[in-house]
């Protein structure tokens, strides 16, 4: 499942990912005498690289990376506009209510996740019990354990930063009893609690399979979350530690967006498709069946269902070449040759939409989804260094990113006359909130960032046409909580909902 291409589910992943898929779901009421347990489990490497395995498998599913884990992000920002499709322009319109499937499936794909990396961590006692008489040895014990921690924290995070306070389920037994909605504090503690283990028993990039979670992806993503939680200085101290990463030089620079390009020098963690699935599972995934496809190129470039915004147009400068390697106007070269032409007459998404390797979109997209990449750690170091009164080594973190792509660097006459002078605080703050901006579009990022500057109701305002988007920050900044969650869930009820839905 990992591997793109290589590695395939077994039965063993059938059974966990059918397991979790149903017992993480709060309307199941009895409890299966012949269910997976770690006890029974866990009797060879090949039952540990499995359980390890079902743990990612959520990630490709219509909740996550198939579908709503990029829609949603994506169409809360102000970079894209809604192409007018029911999926993209009630989210886009921020009308989400908490019986939608968008707002259902991301739910119950985080927790299902949740759940198998639950029975990995489980398995602890048992896997060390068995060291002397299995083919496995106390190392891959560790990085299954490190792989469970990372993806734990991952889809908490997920979960944290769409719906806020979420139940905290942290052993199985959790599963079938009903529990309430923790606070936001409790669980970024769980979150951070998890990314540091995670970062201790991991290996590091390049002593492991591609698509496996490495130490640098789990410091990459805890450095993100002391970001997020304002904790500046374990957030400097976290993103200090990561090496063996590197910007991809400008030739090679689509390989961060490619399917060529995939497990690059400058990715910290991907979520894999390969294209394949079954017939049944290509629009309903369930995460029981296989289903390695994602539909991103296909809704964002061929169908046109969201669309990069004039402002984010309008915010590129002159003579960026990563303009016309992010975005697709009239002109635009693509096509495995860069020979062939763009002449749709409409604006699309260049970025993850096949074309960098191929004429056409086919349906089954195979894309690997870039959750995190080491231009986006670059960024948020240079965030970092400006909110600690650095503001020397914070330009010098953001011309990386300009020297990367050619581009005149801070803090030369060339960039002050262009509107971007980093000689105060404010413009060093302009010059981040401009870079992420531009290098990360499309990313699912923007959102969050906004949010984290507390510039969402300025920035999120109106359509390409003008019109109100309705966005308020006392309602949009969370997702509603999922209607079958209260109607199930003991532990909450409707005074539980987010407020505003």
């Amino acid at each position: 499942m990992i591997m793109k291409k290589t590695v395939k589910f077994s039965k063993f992943v059938f059974l966990i990912t059918a397991f979790f898929a149903l017992s993480c779901n709060d309307d199941v009421a009895v409890k299966n005498s012949n269910e997976l347990s770690a006890d029974s489990f866990f009797e060879s490497l090949a039952q540990i690289e499995a359980a390890a395995n079902a743990a990612y498998a959520q990630l490709q599913n219509a909740g996550l990376y198939q579908r709503y884990g990029y829609i949603l992000p994506d169409t809360f920002s102000d970079e894209s506009e809604s192409g007018g499709d029911p999926n993209f322009v009630t989210s886009f319109n921020f009308a989400l209510t908490p019986s939608l499937p968008q707002t259902t499936q991301y739910w119950n794909n985080c927790f299902n996740g949740i759940g198998a990396c639950n029975f990995v961590l489980e398995g602890e006692a048992t896997m060390r019990g068995r060291l002397a008489t299995s083919d496995f040895t106390e190392a891959d014990i560790d990085d299954a354990l490190g792989q469970a921690r990372f993806l734990r924290g991952l889809y908490y995070y997920f979960l944290v930063k769409r719906y806020g306070g979420v139940p905290l389920l942290l052993q199985s037994e959790a599963t079938i009893t009903p529990q309430p909605r923790s606070t936001v504090d409790e669980v970024y503690d769980v979150i951070i609690d998890d990314l540091n283990l995670a970062a201790d028993l991991l290996y590091e990039k390049g002593a492991t399979e591609n698509g496996r979670a490495t130490r640098g992806a789990a410091l990459g993503l805890l450095g993100k979350v002391y970001l997020h939680r304002e904790m500046y200085e374990e957030a400097q101290t976290t993103f200090a530690q990561i090496t063996d990463y590197s910007l991809l030089p400008l030739e090679d620079y689509t390989d961060n967006f490619n399917d060529s390009g995939e497990y690059n020098d400058e990715s910290m963690f991907e979520v894999s498709f390969n294209g394949d699935a079954t017939e049944q599972d290509l629009w309903s995934q369930t995460g029981i069946g296989v289903s390695e496809v994602t539909w991103h190129a296909q809704e964002y470039t061929a169908w046109g269902n969201l669309n990069p915004s004039n402002k984010l147009l309008a915010e590129y400068e002159d003579d960026d070449p990563r303009l016309n390697l992010h975005i697709l106007q009239n002109g635009v070269p693509f096509g495995p040759n860069m020979d062939m032409e763009w002449n749709q007459g409409n604006i699309r998404w260049f970025k993850f939409s096949q074309l960098y390797d191929n004429a056409q979109i086919v349906q089954n997209g195979s894309t690997n989804a870039r959750v995190l990449r080491y231009a986006d750690v670059v960024l948020m170091q240079a965030e970092v260094e400006h909110r600690l009164n650095n503001d020397p080594g914070a330009i010098d973190f953001l011309n990386q990113i300009r020297e990367r792509v050619e581009m005149p660097l801070y803090g030369t006459p060339e960039m002050d006359a262009a509107g971007f002078p980093v000689d105060t605080p404010s413009g060093v703050f302009n010059a981040i909130v401009h870079e992420r901006m531009i290098e990360l579009c499309g990313e699912q990022v923007r959102f969050d960032d906004l949010v984290r500057w507390n510039l969402d109701a300025q920035e999120i305002t109106t359509n390409n046409a003008g019109q109100s988007r309705g966005y308020n920050p006392n309602v949009h900044r969370l997702m509603p909580i999922p209607q079958l969650e209260i109607d199930t869930n003991d532990a909450i009820g409707p005074e539980d909902q987010n407020p505003g839905y």
